[in-house]
C-alpha cells in the first residue's frame, strides 16, 4: 500500500523551497513523484506530489512540513 501528500505553493518556481521540502520527505522515508509546474499564465500552482511506503512516515512528513507553513493535501492512500 502506498501513500501521498501534495505540497502546493504560489508561481513561480522556487528551488529553495523545493529542496527544503524535499529534504523533509527524504528524512521521513518519501520521495517526489510528481512535480506539475503552473500554467504559463500563472493561473494554477506549483504541485509537488510525493509517495511513501508508510502511513506514520507520510503523516509525520506532513505535519512537519505544515508546521513550517507549508500548504499539504494528505496523506491519503494511492489508489
Amino acid at each position: 500500500m502506498t501513500w501521498m501528500f501534495e505540497v502546493y505553493y504560489l508561481p513561480p518556481f522556487d528551488a529553495a523551497r523545493e529542496e527544503r521540502v524535499a529534504g523533509v520527505v527524504a528524512r521521513h522515508g518519501g520521495r517526489l513523484d510528481f512535480r506539475e509546474a503552473p500554467e504559463v499564465d500563472g493561473s494554477s500552482n506549483v504541485c509537488l506530489t510525493y509517495e511513501f511506503a508508510e502511513l506514520a512516515s507520510a503523516e509525520a512528513a506532513a505535519g512537519e512540513l505544515k508546521a513550517a507553513g507549508d500548504y499539504i493535501e494528505g496523506p491519503y492512500q494511492y489508489t
